[in-house]
């Protein structure tokens, strides 16, 4: 069962939880590499470490929504890292030459990678650490070098590794978008306004850009559903609220439902409730909707519980 237990004081600073997965794998990988320099002691250990961690980071951005992609980033980061960290550290004695190379340098990788803007940051962060090696790895030597990115790829093997042993924690980012859906359809009810609607919207975007994480195309294919049926309820309420023609008795039918699924789901538990049927015209789209929403979640409670 999904493990989920969320402070509104934290939800209200990281409401989809990639700042705390981030967190608790940045301080996990600082563990695990504080422990491996321990025992293979390489030479400015502060920087082996830091060049072998900030890929695993940049892995974790929102925008790499995918396990598989999340793997190859890091194998093209420490590639990169590598490079640059030779190209600067051989050319730093040139002077003139050496500003010419680190623009041509940072010119060829923005230029390779200007179909995939998300992954700026990589080459952001792989341009920056590459000045910071000068603090370092500046003797122009090429055994020096050679040798210090043997003990990167070393730690960054390590690093990896941890990064693959990491705790599975993804399913948290789907969550936390799913209930905050939820709590933005509510308000909207609540305050009989569609002001909220791209709030909703985003909401629903994190939902559906983090189901390539969940562990189990089982889990998956329930949650999309769940995903899709709360966008349709997006622009249902938004019908109903914007015609203002409802009566508030049976919009505050809708929204008693919807709280009961969003408790069973911060319960990350089964729900079995009949909801009173009622025959008016506007609640057709609620009645056919809803029972959906209840047996998809059950389902998936079941799938994660078996």
């Amino acid at each position: 069962m999904f493990i989920y237990k969320l402070s509104s004081w934290v939800d209200r600073y990281d409401p989809f939880w990639y700042g705390r997965l981030i967190a608790l794998k940045a301080a996990y990988l600082a563990i695990g590499l504080f422990i491996a320099n321990l025992i293979l002691q390489p030479p400015l250990p502060t920087l082996v470490m830091l060049f072998s961690a900030v890929g695993v980071l940049i892995a974790e951005l929102p925008a790499i929504n995918d396990l598989n992609k999340k793997d190859n980033v890091y194998l093209a980061y420490v590639i990169l890292i590598c490079l640059t960290v030779d190209i600067f550290s051989s050319s730093v004695y040139l002077k003139g030459w050496f500003i010419l190379a680190v623009s041509a340098w940072a010119y060829v990788l923005y230029f390779a990678l200007r179909k995939k803007p998300e992954l700026y940051a990589l080459v952001s962060a792989v341009l920056m650490l590459g000045m910071i090696s000068l603090e370092g790895y500046n003797s122009g030597n090429f055994f020096s070098i050679l040798n210090t990115l043997f003990f990167i790829l070393e730690f960054s093997l390590i690093a990896f590794w941890l990064h693959k042993f990491f705790p599975f924690l993804y399913s948290r980012i789907w969550m936390s978008s799913i209930l905050r859906s939820l709590e933005t359809l509510q308000n909207m009810l609540t305050e009989l306004s569609i002001a909220d609607s791209q709030k909703l919207f985003r909401q629903l975007q994190v939902s559906e850009s983090s189901l390539n994480l969940l562990v189990k195309q089982s889990y998956r294919q329930e949650a999309r559903l769940i995903t899709d049926l709360l966008s349709h309820y997006h622009y249902y309420l938004n019908d109903l609220l914007e015609n203002k023609l409802t009566p508030a008795r049976e919009l505050d039918l809708i929204g008693a439902d919807l709280l009961r699924l969003e408790q069973a789901v911060r319960k990350q538990s089964e729900f079995y409730y009949s909801p009173n049927r009622s025959s008016a015209l506007d609640l057709t789209t609620h009645n056919q909707i809803y029972p959906q929403l209840q047996a998809s979640w059950n389902k998936l409670c079941a799938l994660v519980n078996s």
